[in-house]
């Protein structure tokens, strides 16, 4: 469902844009870990599931233990399935704690809790084709990150339930919209080639629920060039009955299949 939100935000063109039609990365700061979860659907169309900030030092263990609990967290689904769990994360390197967010990721790469780091830039690919090994054979995931983000502003613009429309929970508040809108897109002429860059509207200006979003599109990404074939999962999930639904007299539809998604970079 969308709701409102009574700013404007600017697409790549620098066009304002109402924002009343408006209104699964983990991220780390000096004092807390910030994730969010999405849940994709056919053609990539995606449901804000939750956004938790988890505080603590990410220099310390106590934290790292709160993101590696919540990312076991399980999530009910309306179909008569079993509650499902988060399928794969992106563990941003890029912050004041690298060495810690690399070891999380080294021991849990059977869960595809990948490290990631993003790189802006005409044609870099939103996931790499093999990722970059580092400190303790820790592969490395170069994500493109601005070919995710024109993606998501030109979804913003998207009005109906359908192929890439994005979902927003009600319990969103203005920050995060805010956040999720904080960028834009700024042409600078190098020897009279346009170089286009995604840049914050304003200094200083919080962009998390911006780029957690991009990571976990990101993990999505991820997913696929490992074997996931999202419109076939969904399209098996769709054609079971409804949670709590009665029994039909018919025979019940049989659970949809899941084929394994195997990495060759667990190794």
């Amino acid at each position: 469902m969308n709701t409102k939100l009574g700013e404007s935000w600017e697409d790549q063109a620098g066009d304002a844009v109402p924002a009343d039609p408006l209104m699964a990365r983990r991220e780390d700061w000096g004092d807390r870990l910030e994730v969010q979860v999405i849940a994709w659907g056919a053609d990539e169309e995606s449901w804000v599931v939750e956004y938790r900030v988890l505080w603590g030092d990410p220099s310390g263990p106590r934290v790292w233990a709160d993101l590696d609990s919540y990312l076991a967290t399980t999530f009910a689904h309306p179909k008569s399935v079993a509650d499902l769990p988060i399928r794969a994360a992106c563990i941003d390197t890029g912050g004041h704690h690298t060495k810690a967010a690399y070891e999380f990721c080294r021991t849990r790469l059977a869960r595809r809790i990948w490290a990631i780091k993003g790189r802006g830039g005409a044609g870099i690919p939103v996931w790499p084709r093999r990722p970059t090994r580092v400190r303790g054979k820790v592969p490395l995931f170069i994500v493109g990150v601005d070919a995710v983000k024109d993606t998501l502003y030109a979804r913003l613009r998207l009005t109906e339930p359908g192929p890439g429309a994005i979902h927003f929970p009600r319990r969103m508040d203005a920050d995060y919209f805010r956040q999720f809108t904080a960028e834009r897109v700024i042409t600078r002429y190098d020897r009279g080639r346009p170089i286009r860059s995604w840049q914050p509207k304003r200094d200083g200006e919080r962009n998390e629920a911006l780029d957690t979003f991009v990571y976990a599109t990101a993990a999505l990404h991820g997913l696929v060039a490992m074997g996931l074939r999202l419109n076939d999962e969904t399209t098996a999930m769709a054609m079971l009955p409804t949670r709590g639904a009665p029994a039909m007299a018919t025979a019940p539809a049989a659970r949809p299949a899941l084929a394994p998604i195997r990495s060759r970079w667990m190794g």
